[in-house]
């Protein structure tokens, strides 16, 4: 029984994929052109800055001091504006995903338009996301660096603690992401968060398990190639429909 309940969303998704599987490598596809184009245009923005500091004889440095402040901020909104977009991005690949299951196409200036109205939404909750982050290894790290340095394994210690803090919180946050991918506000992503770990945990967890090593795989060279377009679309898209009611109860 629990093994139709986990899987109903795995078979759902591969029979959409196997359907038309153009669909789902369309939005692969999408998201790393524009991913793409994304990198070149904040690459270009930081060299902009560069070239107006060396114009102006301005010393390009990186620190905590007063002099290295500039560059410091320009780096931030950068990376800041990076992650604004990529959220976008990252909503619009799921709502491609959610509606090639029903077969429905997305073109390449609908995925550019819904990830430019869905950057705010996602942004805030990336924002929050890694404010707890921070809030839960930042002291821990701390105690670690001003006390424990000397005794052997603390180190290892702290690096597990810290990848099994950001699996959990990544996990819990994955529904709300999800939920504002597909058109939630703030409020209803959250809601649906808590219900979906509520009601849902044990499928939830398998679920995400299988969708993390999915999204493992993708960093493994020339393996990438295969599970980018194959077992990366399904298995978030499994993942999606679970969140979404979609995948069976």
């Amino acid at each position: 029984m629990l093994g139709d309940l986990l899987f109903s969303s795995i078979k759902r998704a591969f029979s959409a994929y196997s359907a038309k599987p153009f669909l789902f490598m369309w939005g692969s596809f999408a998201y790393f052109f524009l991913f793409l184009v994304l990198l070149l245009a904040m690459f270009g923005l930081l060299l902009i800055y560069f070239m107006a500091a060396s114009l102006l004889s301005y010393d390009i440095s990186f620190g905590l001091d007063a002099g290295s402040l500039p560059t410091l901020l320009a780096v931030t909104v950068i990376l800041l504006l990076l992650f604004y977009f990529l959220g976008g991005l990252n909503a619009a690949l799921a709502k491609t995903y959610y509606g090639a299951v029903d077969g429905a196409k997305t073109s390449l200036l609908d995925f550019y338009h819904y990830g430019l109205s869905r950057a705010p939404v996602m942004f805030g909750i990336l924002l929050m996301r890694e404010v707890i982050s921070v809030l839960l290894i930042g002291p821990v790290a701390a105690i670690y660096y001003y006390f424990l340095t000397e005794y052997q394994y603390m180190d290892m210690l702290l690096y597990l603690y810290a990848l099994c803090a950001i699996f959990v919180i990544h996990m819990l946050f994955t529904p709300a992401f999800i939920s504002a991918s597909l058109g939630s506000l703030p409020f209803e992503s959250f809601r649906a968060a808590f219900f979906t770990i509520k009601t849902k945990h044990i499928r939830f967890l398998g679920m995400y398990v299988l969708f993390a090593i999915a999204w493992l795989l993708n960093f493994i060279p020339l393996v990438q190639l295969f599970t980018v377009f194959t077992v990366y679309p399904i298995a978030y898209s499994a993942l999606i429909l679970l969140v979404s009611d979609k995948g069976g109860n």
